[in-house]
């Protein structure tokens, strides 16, 4: 039981600390597009519900992943460099507790995102509103025709 105190202990202190963090580990792109998905997800019901302090959470942990991706991967095509302009109009948004504006800026995110996927040759993944309470409503998993593409639909 000592033991597993003091590794919770440790484990806290990292984050508290990023200087602190083991440098030897690389997450994934694909494993953080994951963490992201999952706080997109959580983001947008945060707002449906009204729950504005967890969207204001879950934002800056959208962001402080999208900011880790760029980081660990700085000659992604495009680059990552997105993230304080998301953080700009969606928080303005949040702090407004403004759904209109919510939906708008997050739509425009979304697009952003999929424009990111289509230069980075992934067309195929899709993200979109959340169309039901998951984490991962927010793909599109059929797929779409060229003219969809071409569309962004």
């Amino acid at each position: 039981m000592l033991i597993a105190l003091f590794f919770a202990r440790a484990i806290s202190a990292a984050e508290e600390n990023p200087a602190q963090r083991p440098t030897g580990y690389v997450p994934r792109l694909s494993d953080l597009m994951v963490v992201i998905q999952i706080r997109h997800a959580k983001l947008f019901y945060a707002v449906r519900r009204g729950n504005w302090p967890l969207a204001d959470y879950e934002l800056e942990q959208l962001i402080s992943t999208l900011s880790e991706a760029g980081r660990y991967y700085p000659k992604t095509t495009p680059p990552m460099t997105v993230a304080d302009s998301i953080r700009t109009s969606i928080g303005e948004a949040i702090k407004a507790k403004d759904e209109a504006k919510f939906d708008q800026a997050f739509d425009e995110m979304n697009a952003g995102c999929n424009r990111c996927h289509e230069a980075a040759d992934r067309p195929f993944i899709f993200i979109r509103r959340p169309s039901y309470p998951s984490a991962f409503s927010n793909q599109l998993y059929s797929p779409r025709s060229a003219e969809q593409q071409k569309r962004g639909h």
